[in-house]
């Protein structure tokens, strides 16, 4: 956007690729609590992450002067790395759930539906300015299948915690004191089959957070390459087709479906 000046030198970064990384996750967390959500494919997103290195690469002093250098990009080739291996480590999850006995697998779901329809009937309340935080309060936000138990346990803990903070929140939805016990009991049935917190593989979650940061590293990129290429609009084009479609929503209007398994 500026008129270069030959005799400025590309600032130096000190930043190494785990500082980078710790960088994106930060953000990613950031827009998390944030008003809007992001729903692309994670295997998208891994796949485009060379094409995009390259790009930076190909204007490496100008985006370097604007603090996008090739820390980043190593972070992001490793966090690419990281998604696809935990893409092909969660089917796991869903073979283990084929094993279950019925009265699990119905404790399973009765528990999953009742989880499933207090954050429906949450995020319908939460509109206000800081609804986002409240919502997130009550888990909205969080990895939730409904066929890992682990999920739909912690779903309903963060739901009853909530329900003490936010007085107004339980009266706006009609929740019944037989409500809260169904639900007590259903956490507390299904804490049983869950599984300790700590002992739990929850591939969905690190690849949650792993596509977060990687879709942080995009949103530098554009920013930057929007403004270091604007006196070459052919190139700023090209440059940003390379990154992957992402559709945006609100959360007010809906909450992002969460892959299964």
């Amino acid at each position: 956007m500026a008129r270069k000046n030959p005799t400025l030198p590309a600032k130096a970064s000190a930043r190494s690729a785990s500082e980078a990384r710790a960088d994106l996750v930060a953000r990613a967390a950031r827009n998390a609590e944030g008003a809007t959500l992001c729903r692309s494919d994670p295997l998208g997103d891994a796949q485009a992450v060379a094409a995009v290195v390259r790009a930076v690469e190909s204007h490496a002093a100008e985006l370097s002067r604007r603090g996008l250098d090739g820390a980043y990009c190593e972070a992001a080739l490793q966090l690419a790395r990281e998604i696809e291996h935990h893409l092909q480590a969660m089917p796991a999850a869903a073979v283990s759930a084929r094993v279950r006995s019925q009265e699990a697998a119905d404790l399973l779901a009765d528990a999953a539906a009742t989880a499933q329809a207090v954050r429906t009937a949450v995020l319908r309340v939460t509109r206000s300015a800081d609804g986002r935080r409240v919502a997130r309060d009550f888990g909205l936000g969080d990895p939730f299948s409904t066929r890992q138990p682990a999920h739909v346990a912690r779903a309903l803990t963060r739901i009853l915690a909530a329900l003490e903070v936010h007085r107004e929140v339980r009266d706006d939805i009609g929740l019944l004191p037989e409500d809260v016990q169904t639900m007590q009991d259903l956490a507390r049935d299904l804490g049983a089959i869950a599984g300790a917190p700590a002992t739990v593989s929850d591939e969905q979650a690190q690849l949650l957070e792993a596509q977060g940061a990687l879709r942080a590293f995009f949103d530098l990129f554009a920013a930057k390459a929007s403004l270091a290429l604007a006196a070459d609009p052919d190139e700023r084009a090209r440059v940003l087709s390379l990154l992957p479609r992402v559709e945006e929503r609100r959360h007010q209007r809906r909450e992002p479906t969460r892959a299964s398994g």
